[in-house]
């Protein structure tokens, strides 16, 4: 997982439309499901009829024809510091499960396989550790162990670094700072080499090794600028791995670690260079987290392709999906309430929706083409407050001042604050697990439904219908435009919906028609199964927008697209990974440099005019350049703007545009990229100030 995600510092602009999803307090009266408004989002929910499918507290739609040996992993490297911290697990029966007896429930509930990260060297120089589950060889060793018992395997996933490394960082461990590309790939050979030696006299069923961490933009201090040396480092590990597989008599399998499935592109290229450069290997794993990496669809498709080509094996190497966004430890969790405008949550929150999540990814995976999808692995399941921070403001300020004890001590948060020496980043942030919401354990450390998933995945399981939530989607209106507001949609746990008429509060209604321009709550309620439900609908009113076809909702139309290099780099697209609302979005990449621009004319009266659009992307350049831009009468307004990631929106504005009295003005965006460089333009707003 990407330190950058976790650290929930992420640049995201809600704009007008922003995507939201509020959860409104249910009265005393109303038990059993929530109440939420809801914005334009589907979830993605899995019919279940079956009658042979097992009885269970969740449904979960078996995945058909599911080989044998497909990989249903987890990964708990976090899982010994857990521990040493106090935290305790229990069984579906209540029993407080001993450390083999953890291990031996995960096999029982069907999973095969077990994940484990190593660092190199994950202390400072008085021994304290740097958190994230201190994940030296030593606990690697432990866990494997453990999990090679209750009979599973171990895919290990060298990080080649002291501490997390993911597409933002790939950084140097300590001691091999300042060395050549070539010793350092010697380091590389010789520590997986000796790593590998370790686990394997000591029992453990090493079963594949990861060469690096989510290696998307490098690996072990080397990056893209310089595919030599990142292939020095690649061809070292997976070396490393085939002659301890010789040595054994073993058949480890070597995989390479990406993220950001949803950038078009991307992995072909990275393909592309893994065989240009000579590097052996026989997996290509992906992370796909639905929250950042786009669809199901989309990851299917970019895993078969490089399946297909380079006839590789494929898979997910970390997943996950949030039940509650609670926090339970008292430290804010990555995904959380204000997270609803910025990430996608295409699934109920909730052990149901989390099931759901898991059940599907592990469908894309086995849909790949040529069946050369063999697995996914959930990430750190079991990674839940070492105590549940409750009770009254005292009681929960005490328990706090405990954990954060604890997470120092043995390493049990996401960092401690010792990381700081060696990640700078840590140095203002730390603590906590900040994935406690996504485990398939309570903040008590009782299951959830969610952790026999693997097994129902085989069969099929069938639960009681009952309502999940009742949701109302935000509404959005011009000025003077009639205030009609939705049904209630109440969804229920077997996937099916239905439509409810609300009773809307006419007076608040009539106060946001006459105020206009604004945002505005409008209460309402709906009677379900004898009771009586609040919902709110959230309603946005925005003066009237000159430009047409703002979204690209209604494709090409209005709009004049020009690639400067003749290369159909740039297109209007039905693309939802990409698009800030709707479905279509100003798309652009090639694996070529690129320049383009997009134009309309628009009629307008006499005023004064603010003109503004949304633009994310990424891999530009140095040398990018992105402008937004009006025309009145040969005079031309305009501002430069940049991207900054996948679904982190810049929102560049120009205000004061003159138009001294009724004519034609010509808006439009340029830019310019690097080849491989992507990104999208959506929703352009011109309003009179």
């Amino acid at each position: 997982m990407e330190w950058n995600k976790l650290k929930t510092k992420n640049k995201i602009c809600a704009g007008v439309l922003a995507v939201s999803l509020l959860f409104i307090q249910c009265p005393s009266n109303v038990r059993g499901f929530e109440v939420n408004a809801m914005s334009c989002r589907v979830s993605q929910f899995n019919k279940v009829s079956n009658d042979n499918y097992v009885q269970a507290n969740i449904n979960v739609k078996k995945v058909e024809n599911l080989p044998d040996d497909f990989i249903t992993g987890v990964d708990i490297s976090s899982y010994l510091a857990e521990r040493k911290s106090g935290a305790r697990y229990y069984n579906f029966e209540g029993k407080k499960l001993t450390k083999q007896g953890f291990f031996d429930v995960l096999n029982d509930s069907g999973v095969n396989y077990v994940r484990i990260r190593v660092w190199n060297d994950p202390y400072d120089s008085n021994g304290h550790g740097y958190g994230g589950g201190n994940c030296d060889i030593n606990n690697a060793i432990t866990i494997g162990k453990m999990a090679t018992k209750a009979n599973m395997k171990v895919l290990i996933d060298f990080h080649y670094s002291d501490f997390w490394a993911d597409p933002g960082k790939q950084k140097v461990p300590k001691k091999w700072m300042n060395i050549s590309t070539e010793d350092k790939a010697q380091k590389v050979y010789d520590f997986t080499n000796e790593s590998l030696n370790k686990l394997i006299e000591a029992g453990v069923d090493v079963g594949m090794v990861q060469v690096g961490n989510e290696t998307t933009n490098g690996i072990c201090g080397e990056t893209t600028a310089n595919w030599d040396g990142m292939a020095k480092i690649f061809r070292s590990g997976s070396l490393a791995v085939r002659d301890v597989s010789r040595r054994y008599k073993k058949n480890i399998q070597v995989a390479i670690h990406l993220t950001n499935p949803e950038k078009a592109g991307r992995y072909m290229n990275y393909a592309s260079n893994l065989q240009k450069y000579g590097v052996d290997y026989d997996v290509f794993a992906s992370s796909y987290y639905p929250y950042w990496h786009g669809t199901l669809d989309n990851l299917t498709n970019v895993l078969s392709e490089v399946s297909k080509k380079y006839n590789k094996k494929v898979m997910v190497a970390e997943t996950s999906y949030v039940t509650t966004l609670d926090d339970g430890d008292g430290n804010e969790n990555t995904e959380s309430q204000k997270k609803l405008k910025t990430d996608n949550f295409p699934y109920d929150i909730s052990p149901q929706g989390q099931a759901d999540s898991i059940r599907n990814v592990v469908q894309a995976v086995a849909n790949v083409e040529n069946k050369n999808g063999i697995g996914v692995f959930y990430w750190e399941p079991a990674w839940i407050p070492i105590r549940h921070v409750t009770g009254n403001e005292k009681n929960k300020a005490k328990i706090l001042r405990q954990n954060r004890k604890k997470w120092e001590k043995y390493g049990s948060g996401w960092a401690s604050s010792y990381a700081g020496e060696y990640d700078e980043s840590a140095r203002s942030w730390y603590g906590g697990a900040v994935v406690d919401n996504e485990a398939w354990f309570d903040f008590d450390g009782r299951p959830l439904d969610t952790l026999k998933i693997y097994n129902y995945i085989r069969t099929g399981a069938k639960a009681p219908r009952k309502i999940l939530s009742v949701s109302v989607m935000d509404k959005y209106f011009t000025e003077k435009e009639k205030i009609e507001l939705p049904d209630a949609i109440i969804r229920y746990n077997d996937g099916t919906e239905e439509k409810s008429n609300v009773m809307w509060d006419k007076a608040q209604i009539d106060k946001a028609y006459k105020e206009g321009k604004g945002s505005y709550d409008i209460s309402g309620f709906l009677n379900i199964e004898n009771r009586t439900v609040n919902v709110i609908c959230h309603i946005i009113i925005k003066p009237n927008n000159y430009v047409k076809n703002p979204s690209f909702e209604e494709g090409n139309a209005y709009w004049n697209v020009i690639d400067l290099n003749g290369n159909n780099s740039t297109a209007i697209e039905w693309d939802d990974s990409n698009a800030k609302t709707g479905h279509y979005c100003l798309k652009f990449w090639d694996d070529k440099d690129l320049s383009y621009r997009a134009e309309q004319v628009i009629q307008v009266p006499k005023g004064t005019y603010e003109l503004s659009a949304f633009l994310e992307g990424g891999d530009v350049g140095e040398q990018a350049q992105f402008e937004l831009y009006a025309i009145v009468d040969g005079k031309t307004y305009s501002v430069n703007t940049n991207v900054d990631g996948w679904k982190n929106y810049s929102n560049p504005t120009i205000d004061n545009i003159v138009v001294n009295e009724d004519k034609k003005i010509t808006i439009g965006v340029k830019g310019k990229a690097k080849a491989n460089g992507w990104g999208a333009w959506d929703d352009f707003t011109l309003f009179q100030q």
